[in-house]
């Protein structure tokens, strides 16, 4: 585990709560972006990553630290999804980049994979946009498992041992996961990139 993450929940064990909010500061961002990326929804998205803080704050006694905490909380944030997710049957949305939070808030979905290259033209921006409407749709109909897995290790970074451990599965089985996700993604994505190209 991070020396300053142990150091911090140290701390907030030992009374000083007011520590939390550097673990809420650090790993926000990524846990939004997680969250978002399995429910498609930019407030039920903000919504879980919060419940998934205040969870792992409940539960900060009970962390061994055996894994890192980032492991621990995305687990936690995997979990809040999927209650999510069992309680609505409609799938995520897109909107194309550049819509302002504010209107994707108000609509309620809005792209989260980004291709866009600064120094590529006008044309190229365009297609990069385009591309990645497209992929983040093609994510958003994976199968859960398949779009945890994918998501966890090909957007957040995490290693397929992490992947695994906030999964509670065998690395193998990840493998298997994102090898049916990128195998689906190609599929869906190939007719489209083609066209591109």
């Amino acid at each position: 585990m991070d020396a300053a993450d142990a150091r911090t929940i140290q701390a907030v064990l030992a009374g000083d709560i007011e520590r939390y909010a550097e673990l809420v500061d650090k790993y926000q961002r990524a846990a939004y972006a997680l969250a978002f990326s399995l429910l498609g929804n930019v407030e039920d998205a903000k919504d879980a990553s919060q419940e998934a803080f205040i969870s792992a704050y409940r539960s900060l006694p009970a962390f061994q630290g055996r894994a890192a905490f980032s492991t621990w909380l995305y687990r936690i944030v995997v979990n809040e999804c999927q209650d999510r997710l069992r309680g609505r049957s409609r799938q995520p949305s897109v909107v194309p980049l550049g819509v302002p939070e504010e209107q994707a808030s108000r609509n309620g979905f809005c792209l989260f994979v980004d291709v866009d290259d600064p120094a590529a033209g006008p044309t190229e921006q365009a297609a990069q946009r385009e591309l990645a409407h497209e992929l983040t749709a093609a994510i958003a109909r994976l199968p859960l498992q398949q779009r945890t897995a994918f998501v966890l290790h090909h957007v957040q970074g995490l290693p397929l041992e992490d992947t695994a451990a906030v999964m509670r599965c065998r690395v193998g089985t990840v493998k298997s996961h994102v090898f049916r996700a990128v195998t689906a993604l190609r599929t869906a994505l190939a007719p489209w990139v083609k066209e591109v190209a």
